[in-house]
């Protein structure tokens, strides 16, 4: 379509330049490169204890085990979310309490949280939709009061801020996803971010099947010492991040306020847009929050048929959506979610917009000016 909902930014020419100097190297594993974006997201975040991954669905996995998370215990969660949100619940032998959504956001209710807590609850995972920050404050101090971490899903955030901070400043835990059509993409992989410093040495080890690599490695992969002197008191995973993945992003990180700034400036244009439509309602953005917007969504009146709304910007050449759908109804998960009444009202109801930096101010205009004239029809 030539308005797609998502688009990667490549920079094909800088991008091939340094993966070239990582096969040149021979080295194609977690070296020079994963630590150069490591350094460049420690400075970006104002974070010290940054680790990368191969993913952010593998960020997740550790966070949980991190927190404690294993048989038995329950993890409060919101169902609307993308899949990868929730599945690692399920590995751990753990399971996932749904908590229901504010409608106006999106986001995990922190009301609904406080009443889902119990004494087998080991965390709280929150995900920022379309990347506008949860309640952050109020859910880290439920958290506090209540001895268990908060997990941050930022799949969506990276570069919103709450507070004129990072997000990842207002959870234990954060995760970040680099993954095909994020923001900031490296082909494939995450970050994990750890307030607590025990918490980030821990994450070291299981990101590497119970080795912390980052010490007893050196900067091109090689041992610093004999190899059959480490010990492994706790097997991990093999979640790392490779120098070929390192590569690309490095490139888009290097041109991230062009990238994420403009997703900013557009969804600043289609709120002007349809600020006075009573059909459209855009997602509600506390003062104090300054969101990314990986995309643009906007809530429907429910006079409003979606899917013909889908179906008739489509045949406009532009690219609209459901991004992510429920995941109580799923038979892989062993609760039925039957209270959840704002989710099943947003996923009715939601529908995402292109906001990228693929877009104009004449795409976004169009956009916007379609959308508004399809819904006009019905």
């Amino acid at each position: 379509m030539k308005y797609p909902l998502f688009k990667v930014h490549v920079d094909i020419e800088d991008v091939m330049s340094r993966i070239r100097k990582v096969l040149e190297s021979g080295f194609l594993n977690e070296g020079r490169e994963v630590l150069e974006i490591r350094r460049l997201l420690k400075e970006i975040l104002d974070q010290d204890n940054v680790t990368m991954t191969s993913s952010c669905t593998g960020s997740l996995m550790m966070a949980l085990k991190i927190a404690g998370v294993g048989f038995g215990d329950e993890v409060i969660a919101p169902s609307m979310t993308c899949v990868a949100t929730n599945v690692s619940t399920e590995w751990l032998g753990a399971k996932t309490i749904w908590a229901d959504i504010e409608y106006e956001t999106g986001n995990i209710d922190p009301e609904d949280v406080i009443r889902k807590i119990t004494n087998k609850t080991k965390a709280v995972i929150c995900v920022n939709w379309a990347g506008v920050p949860c309640k952050l404050e109020k859910l880290q101090s439920i958290c506090r009061e209540n001895g268990i971490k908060l997990i941050q899903d930022a799949a969506h955030s990276f570069g919103s801020t709450y507070k004129n901070k990072e997000v990842s400043h207002w959870a234990d835990i954060t995760c970040y996803s680099f993954q095909a059509i994020k923001h900031i993409t490296t082909g494939d992989g995450g970050a994990i971010v750890c307030l607590n410093d025990n918490d980030h040495e821990y994450a070291a080890r299981l990101k590497w099947y119970g080795f912390d690599r980052d010490r007893l490695k050196d900067e091109d992969g090689n041992w610093k010492g004999r190899r059959w002197d480490s010990n492994i008191k706790e097997v991990g995973w093999k979640l790392n991040m490779n120098n070929l993945s390192a590569a690309i992003g490095i490139s888009n990180l290097e041109r991230k306020d062009f990238i994420v700034g403009t997703h900013k400036n557009n969804a600043a244009l289609y709120k002007n847009y349809f600020l006075k439509n009573k059909n459209i309602t855009p997602l509600k953005i506390d003062n104090h929050m300054d969101p990314a917007y990986w995309i643009y969504t906007v809530l429907l009146d429910s006079s409003i048929n979606r899917d013909r709304v889908i179906s008739d910007m489509a045949n406009l050449d532009i690219h609209t959506g459901v991004i992510h759908v429920p995941n109580h109804p799923y038979d892989c998960f062993k609760e039925t979610g039957n209270d959840l009444v704002n989710t099943n009202k947003f996923a009715a109801h939601q529908i995402s917009l292109p906001c990228g930096w693929w877009l104009s101010e004449k795409d976004v205009k169009y956009i916007a000016d379609s959308l508004l004239g399809v819904i006009n029809k019905q």
